[in-house]
């Protein structure tokens, strides 16, 4: 993929990676964002998540925070933006979230893998927080002696080497929801869990309304 001029091609986010392609289209369709008021909440903690951990990324070992990105491709017809939440050597995605997960989410193992492209970086990492009311009460607690390793309860680390594999699906995955966008045929939907946090719920489930 290139990185030079835009040429009036669809952009998709990193953050969009394996996600659901309704929500994409309905994005890219320009359909308001409805998002429900628990999401918001979850949200804002997320944001101050980011800002307390950045803030010691950033002051005590080097790192750039929201590094813009784009990769482009003509020959698909579309390109990527995203924006590293810490990049130095390697990047670094910070996930806070309500509940810490054994393994790391799919979609975020796709959109690590976009800035680990884009890096030409062979490995990055991926720090899932419990979210809290005040972040820094948890990330207080946390033990950056061995960074990039980081431990400490409420939180969850994991080192995620590139994958060529994943990021050709990736690819795949954005170019299937181009092609429904342009014959403006809405997708079929993952209808999961997440369909609850979407801020489109309300198309896919009118009756709700």
């Amino acid at each position: 993929m290139e990185s030079d001029e835009n040429d009036g091609l669809l952009e998709f986010y990193a953050s969009e990676a394996l996600t659901c392609p309704r929500r994409i289209y309905f994005r890219l369709k320009g359909y308001p964002e409805r998002w429900p008021e628990f999401v918001r909440v979850r949200l804002n903690q997320g944001v101050n998540t980011h800002n307390v951990l950045g803030e010691i990324l950033s002051r005590r070992f080097g790192f750039e925070l929201e590094t813009p990105l784009v990769l482009r491709s003509r020959k698909l017809g579309f390109e990527i933006h995203g924006r590293i939440d810490a990049f130095k050597d390697f990047p670094i995605e910070i996930k806070g979230k309500t509940s810490l997960p054994r393994v790391p989410y799919d979609y975020h193992l796709a959109q690590l893998n976009i800035y680990l492209r884009w890096a030409e970086a062979d490995y990055g990492y991926l720090y899932y927080v419990k979210l809290h009311e005040r972040p820094e009460s948890i990330i207080g607690k946390l033990d950056f002696s061995d960074f990039p390793i980081v431990k400490g309860p409420n939180f969850r680390l994991f080192e995620v080497p590139y994958d060529k594999s994943l990021f050709k699906e990736t690819l795949k995955h954005f170019y299937t929801v181009k092609k429904a966008y342009e014959r403006d045929k809405l997708p079929r939907g993952h209808f999961s869990y997440a369909c609850r946090f979407c801020p489109y719920r309300y198309l896919c489930y009118p009756d709700e309304e």
